[in-house]
């Protein structure tokens, strides 16, 4: 995210020493809609403190909804299960 204009910023950019971007983490839910690059970001969604546990995973940068892994499977950009 782009602290400066509250938009979300590429994703490289927030691994940067330029404090002007910062990590956004949303918390995960079924219809939660994440921002396209350039779009407003949603402060009440999320957190600038990363979740313990939790890994750097990218969101497409047109925005839109992430599955989900389910029963047993899982996404490379989902907080879905491994089944083990």
């Amino acid at each position: 995210m782009d602290t400066t204009t509250t938009t979300r910023a590429v994703d490289g950019l927030c691994d940067t020493a330029d404090d002007r971007y910062a990590n956004f983490w949303y918390q995960h839910t079924d219809t939660l809609v994440y921002p396209a690059v350039g779009a407003a970001v949603a402060l009440a969604a999320g957190s600038f403190l990363r979740p313990s546990g939790t890994s750097a995973r990218g969101v497409p940068v047109g925005g839109g909804t992430v599955a989900r892994g389910g029963l047993g499977q899982s996404r490379a950009d989902s907080g879905g299960g491994s089944g083990s």
